[in-house]
């Protein structure tokens, strides 16, 4: 009996997670909300480094395609959000992955991609108040495609995160919501730097 989708959402999030805090010698923590009413699978931040963390929706699938005339297989993923609950924030990102249940990890490499340019370039369609995303990105370090750029090796996670923290604590309108980002007269005092 195969997987559901519910297992298949909590492995991929508990995969992220182990990679995440070994990739990064133990310096992130990860957590998962309590609630999901803002589509976060987990926060991530900095051990003892508290008020500034990653959201992280894991999306994951657990066949790959390969096309006519190619190589390389291709990761294809689905998912959908109502309309409402669309985030595009510089503090919210995507992690797609081709889940590998033969092997039993995710299978490289990743694509870690913030919202967004996954909302703006993601094959995207608008139907009774959701939006439909898919995501089509070639599994192979030498790809030219748009999700390219967004590649990185399952080894390599955790210091991707940390990168994207580290330069998000420099970055104050980051820190804030999207609202108040551009909000005049705001004067924004960022706390110390990991």
């Amino acid at each position: 009996m195969p997987i559901t989708s519910v297992q298949q959402g909590v492995i991929g999030q508990f995969l992220a997670a182990v990679l995440m805090m070994l990739g990064s010698d133990g310096l992130l923590e990860v957590a998962a909300p309590m609630s999901d009413d803002e589509r976060r699978d987990q926060e991530i931040h900095i051990r003892g480094l508290f008020g500034l963390g990653l959201a992280l929706q894991v999306k994951t699938s657990t066949f790959l395609h390969l096309p006519k005339r190619s190589v390389h297989p291709l990761l294809k993923v689905h998912f959908s959000v109502q309309a409402e609950r669309l985030i595009d924030h510089p503090l919210f990102w995507y992690l797609f992955a081709y889940l590998d249940t033969e092997k039993m990890c995710l299978g490289d490499p990743l694509f870690l991609v913030p919202s967004a340019f996954v909302h703006s370039h993601g094959l995207a369609r608008q139907e009774a108040g959701r939006w439909h995303f898919q995501l089509q990105a070639r599994m192979s370090p030498t790809a030219h495609d748009i999700w390219a750029p967004w590649q990185v090796a399952s080894r390599n996670l955790g210091q991707r995160v940390l990168e994207i923290i580290r330069e998000a604590i420099k970055d104050p309108t980051a820190q804030l919501p999207s609202h108040l980002g551009e909000a005049p007269g705001l004067l924004f005092v960022a706390g110390r730097e990991a």
